[in-house]
């Protein structure tokens, strides 16, 4: 197998120092999942790539070795990383730290590196002043738990009748939702609408992120996300 046929495509995720000039570098790839690998020199010297190892820019890469830590032994840019800033920069953070905090290393999940990938293209291009951002955020959320066999139930109640726009449900994360008309609970509107990935109103964005926000942290168990506090 030629070199160029051995490379993985690849993101990093996050990146840490290790001794005077390497990297530990989390991936996340779409066959192998998530995985830590040591980038040898790459602070300095012949084999400076801590330009290139930098969240957000579409790489191909190519690592040797079996054990937890892997050496990294080629790395190219596949394309221009993507330009993210404000509150576009913050989403693709907050991204990056539901795959490291939801994810195990070294289990693939191909469609929510597909998925990951349209979502960075998205944010980069979405125009935040239009409540664009949103959107991909909740896409995302939705499919890594589905990825991850904890999917939400957003079509039909717990008794399995189709939920109606106009009422309102009370979302249990473990049976689903159930009829509720109290204020607290969610519109059925809101929980379609998430289903398809879009929203027609401003109440419905609001429902929506609360809900996916509840969710989220029941299944990262008590785990904080410091990606939430650049948004405040």
């Amino acid at each position: 197998m030629s070199e160029a046929a051995s490379l993985k495509p690849a993101y990093v995720l996050h990146h840490r120092r290790y001794q005077e000039s390497s990297l530990i570098v989390e991936l996340f790839t779409p066959n192998q999942g998530r995985i830590g690998v040591l980038a040898k020199g790459a602070l300095g010297g012949k084999t400076n790539r801590s330009g290139s190892l930098q969240p957000f820019t579409p790489l191909l890469v190519d690592w040797r070795g079996r054990g937890q830590l892997p050496t990294l032994t080629h790395c190219d840019v596949a394309s221009t990383a993507h330009s993210l800033k404000g509150k576009a920069l913050f989403c693709a953070m907050y991204l990056n730290e539901l795959i490291l905090k939801m994810t195990e290393p070294q289990d693939a999940h191909e469609r929510l590196f597909a998925s990951y990938t349209s979502s960075i293209e998205a944010l980069a291009k979405a125009d935040p002043s239009n409540d664009a951002l949103e959107p991909v955020l909740r896409r995302f959320e939705c499919l890594l738990l589905d990825e991850l066999g904890l999917g939400l139930s957003l079509t039909h109640d717990q008794d399995g009748k189709p939920l109606q726009s106009d009422l309102r449900y009370q979302y249990d994360i473990e049976l689903g939702p159930r009829l509720d008309q109290a204020q607290s609970a969610v519109m059925g509107s809101t929980l379609l609408a998430l289903d398809e990935g879009c929203f027609d109103s401003l109440e419905q964005r609001r429902e929506a992120r609360a809900l996916m926000r509840r969710v989220i942290d029941w299944h990262l168990q008590g785990a904080e996300l410091k990606s939430r506090e650049l948004f405040r």
